[in-house]
């Protein structure tokens, strides 16, 4: 129930950051918004795109961090055994972790450059060396849709950790059962042999008295 929680605050912090970009890409400055002085230098007002980049930016870093922990309890929490039980096959919820965190740097990084050029450039200061810089169509989209791409990566590896998991409990209990049955198995044949000695040691002794009570006679 806990991880059902979680999952839902990763699903809706991500899907609040995918919708603050796409506000992003609609609100950024375009170039009609561009003015000059007398001495052509630049100024380019801000726009309401910093805003929403920079709810997009966070969202999408507190969806990160709630789906890493959901990653590390499922990875965590798992049946203390003596025969030292552990979850062996992570390949893919690896590789998908890795993959989600490449993601979120490269969305981190492109979100924060269109962030900075979404505020207000003066004139003479412009964004670097003195020049104006616009954010290029597309790239508040882009992110937005890479950022679901990598929530969903990150997902789909803390589920598959945890049906690894609840797979491999399973089996531990098969086998463990299967061991209980066995060492019954054996106890009861162990039982027979042991009343089988004692049932032909019997014999042996009333034939041995037997024996002896005819050599008398």
């Amino acid at each position: 129930m806990h991880n059902l929680f979680l999952y839902s605050v990763v699903f809706s912090l991500g899907l609040v950051s995918f919708i603050t970009c796409f506000a992003a890409e609609f609100k950024r400055t375009q170039k009609e918004d561009i003015r000059w002085d007398t001495e052509r230098n630049c100024y380019v007002p801000g726009s309401h795109a910093f805003g929403l980049g920079s709810a997009a930016v966070l969202c999408f870093c507190l969806a990160q961090i709630v789906g890493n922990i959901v990653v590390f309890r499922n990875h965590r929490t798992r049946t203390k055994r003596e025969d030292g039980y552990k979850i062996t096959d992570l390949t893919l919820p690896t590789v998908l972790l890795l993959l989600s965190w490449s993601n979120f740097v490269v969305v981190v990084l492109i979100l924060s450059t269109a962030i900075s050029m979404s505020r207000a450039q003066a004139y003479g200061e412009g964004w670097l060396d003195e020049d104006c810089y616009l954010v290029k169509d597309g790239v508040f989209a882009a992110s937005g849709c890479l950022a679901i791409l990598g929530l969903g990566a990150l997902t789909i590896s803390a589920t598959r950790i945890k049906v690894k998991k609840q797979q491999q409990l399973v089996q531990v209990v098969i086998k463990d059962q299967n061991q209980d049955q066995r060492r019954s198995m054996e106890e009861e044949q162990k039982h027979d042999e042991h009343q089988t000695n004692k049932s032909e040691s019997v014999i042996h002794l009333v034939e041995e008295v037997s024996s002896t009570n005819i050599s008398r006679i």
